[in-house]
């Protein structure tokens, strides 16, 4: 899966749609992250979700995060 970046809430949709392909619950990544399922929601909601909260879930989906940096023709 790859897209590029808009914003912050565009991961998390993205992440959203990883979870429905690989058919894991919200309650199944809060108890591999070792958090409740709501402390699993609220860090999908916080304002400031950054790269690491995006690894964090990824990793606990057994899923990389792929970075790929290019130029693009508004330079």
């Amino acid at each position: 899966m790859s897209f590029i970046y808009e914003n912050n809430e565009q991961v998390i949709i993205e992440i959203k749609k990883l979870m429905l392909e690989k058919k894991v619950s919200q309650k199944q990544l809060a108890e591999k992250l070792g958090i409740t399922p709501q402390g699993f929601t609220k860090l999908l909601n916080k304002k400031n979700f950054g790269f690491e909260d995006a690894k964090k879930i990824l990793d606990a989906m057994e899923c990389d995060l792929i970075i790929d940096l290019q130029i693009s023709n508004k330079c």
